[in-house]
């Protein structure tokens, strides 16, 4: 459910109604005598707060002991949240998405020590910050060896860094965690300058990685021979790539199943044409169809396990019968044996938008 800008009357009158509301968001309320009636859903699982004032959120979710999830999106004041949101040990999916600031060292480490179930963060970092403590998501004392690095201590199992840029992260900042079988890296911008790529290194200290996400950021080449073979499912958004670091890519993951390639590619053919030889096992992917020739396109149907195509770039009235053509030749190709939609909007249409600006 979701709720936007509601008073006093309508908090209660949800209250009354709904004491089993188990899913709630809530967007831009200034009340907080409103957000006081939050104790009462204690039902609640999943909670989702964004661009709100919340100076009595502490009280409130001491009464909300079942949520599992909790996201805050610009929402204030932070010392409050965090105190609140840290109470809550049953959290195994936490988003912290504040505007222009990144969660301090000291009250991400409160958070990892006090909340033992956790296994998904989402943090939105802040481009121009100054570099972090190499210790950023070690807190030492859950190690219980003062000054050393965490090893494995957390049970963090998915990792997402929104808005980032070298250097906000060391190098090594990643190798206190290497349970992560999920790791998304969403860049503010594109690596214009020599900088080294913090991606890299953190590849090589993830040896459970099942499933990477990158939009824009450093050119493929940087890190295509850096990642893991574990990788089972790879999402390229917004990405700079040539032929030759895909191929390095590719013998670098041969497992992989599935794929959302959405690349900013400048050579003179398609890399459409090379997907069934280079990803034979895919099972499912996505991709844009747009200045792909048919007869490349249409090569897709070589791959025998595919299962799901996704076409990323929505029709235009222009181009929709030359695309339900395409397709029903694709379809035709493989018997019908490939599910085939178009679509770029994120499903949940009640989410944070943070993590879809591409």
């Amino acid at each position: 459910m979701l709720l936007k800008a509601g008073g006093v009357k309508e908090w209660k009158e949800l209250a009354c109604r709904l004491p089993w509301l188990a899913s709630l968001t809530i967007q831009l309320c200034r009340d907080p005598e409103a957000l006081e009636t939050l104790s009462s859903l204690k039902e609640l699982r999943r909670l989702e707060i964004r661009q709100c004032c919340c100076p009595s959120l502490m009280a409130s979710l001491k009464s909300l002991g079942k949520l599992t999830h909790i996201s805050l999106c610009e929402v204030a004041p932070r010392t409050d949240i965090i105190n609140g949101v840290s109470q809550l040990t049953n959290l195994t999916s936490l988003h912290y998405h504040e505007r222009n600031k990144i969660l301090p060292r000291a009250s991400l480490h409160s958070i990892l020590l006090r909340l033992p179930n956790l296994k998904h963060l989402s943090l939105k970092m802040e481009a121009n910050q100054i570099p972090l403590p190499t210790d950023y998501f070690c807190p030492a004392e859950a190690n219980h060896i003062s000054g050393e690095p965490l090893c494995g201590a957390l049970g963090l199992t998915s990792l997402e860094l929104l808005n980032y840029m070298d250097p906000v992260l060391s190098p090594v900042a990643l190798q206190g965690i290497p349970s992560l079988r999920s790791l998304t890296v969403q860049y503010s911008d594109w690596v214009k300058d020599s900088r080294p790529c913090h991606l890299k290194t953190w590849l090589l200290t993830l040896p459970l990685l099942s499933e990477l996400s990158i939009s824009m950021g450093f050119q493929l080449g940087d890190y295509a021979n850096s990642m893991p073979g574990t990788v089972q499912n790879l999402s390229l958004k917004g990405v700079v790539a040539e032929l030759k670091a895909l191929r390095e890519m590719a013998q670098q993951v041969p497992n992989l199943f599935c794929l959302h390639l959405d690349l900013c590619w400048h050579e003179r053919s398609s890399f459409v044409a090379v997907v069934p030889q280079l990803f034979p096992k895919l099972q499912g992917l996505k991709i844009r169809h747009i200045n792909v020739p048919e007869m490349e396109f249409l090569q897709l149907a070589q791959m025998s396990h595919l299962k799901r195509l996704v076409v990323l770039d929505p029709p235009s009235l222009s181009s929709i019968s030359v695309l339900r053509d395409l397709i029903h030749k694709l379809n035709i190709q493989t018997n019908y044996r490939v599910y085939v939609n178009y679509s770029s909007q994120p499903k949940d249409h009640n989410a944070c938008l943070c993590a879809y600006h591409l």
